[in-house]
């Protein structure tokens, strides 16, 4: 779910900074827990490029839930 209010203002994708998971807030699930991070520990990305532009990290996943790989 887009979410308008600090910290997602409008943008797609969120970062978990304490699970270095990056999670499509267009396909969240109930088992994504958005709600649960704190909000000190989000980065937010509008788009999947600007996200991996800038999580160029081994130690990043996609959630498994809401990124499903096809």
């Amino acid at each position: 779910m887009i979410r308008k209010e600090y910290p997602f203002f409008y943008k797609r994708y969120a970062y978990d900074l304490s699970t270095n998971t990056l999670h499509d807030l267009k396909n969240e699930k109930d088992e994504c827990k958005i709600n649960e991070i704190d909000e000190e520990d989000i980065e937010m990305y509008s788009s999947l490029s600007e996200a991996s532009l800038m999580l160029d990290h081994p130690v990043h996943k996609h959630c498994p839930c809401c990124m499903k790989e096809d």
